[in-house]
């Protein structure tokens, strides 16, 4: 079965519509997905904005304590913000030797 941009883009986020739900159990709805890969053509490309904008969907998740139960929902937040800073400036994740050393 083949994937399409749209799952491959949803992939890259984190937001896979689950077995037998819709995307509306998912942070961005189909008008958004589609959107991004429009403007910019592939599900790598759409890829940072779309991290960006699950960012800012997480923002305002708190850690809640209640009794001796934790949720730290700000992590989610963290880890999105992890994953765009290893995109680096131009988006990708592409490995970059920073310094290359010559045997002489």
């Amino acid at each position: 079965m083949a994937v399409t941009e749209s799952e491959r883009l949803r992939a890259f986020l984190g937001e896979v519509i689950p077995t037998g739900g819709a995307a509306s159990d998912t942070l961005f709805t189909e008008d958004q997905v589609t959107d991004l890969l429009e403007r910019h053509g592939s599900p790598e490309a759409a890829r940072r904005e779309g991290l960006e904008l699950k960012a800012a969907a997480l923002a305002n998740l708190v850690t809640t304590v209640e009794g001796s139960s934790t949720r730290k929902l700000s992590d989610a937040h963290r880890a999105v913000l992890a994953q765009i800073k290893a995109l680096g400036p131009s988006g990708s994740s592409v490995t970059r030797i920073h310094r290359i050393v010559r045997d002489r």
